[in-house]
């Protein structure tokens, strides 16, 4: 229960991490801001992380 707690916390702050980078790097605009409802490049920014968190980390 608790190495699920502690995957579960590295997946929330590397999903945060992606998308402040993403922000800085100017390839994500908040939908509140005028962008996009829905981002491809963070939804597949997103999708890498994750799976590559998942192949170290199962």
């Amino acid at each position: 229960m608790h190495i699920d707690l502690a995957h579960a916390l590295v997946a929330a702050v590397l999903i945060f991490a992606t998308i402040w980078g993403m922000e800085r790097a100017g390839l994500y605009v908040r939908h509140k801001e005028g962008g996009p409802r829905f981002s491809w490049p963070l939804f597949f920014a997103i999708l890498v992380v994750m799976t590559t968190l998942n192949l170290i980390w199962p």
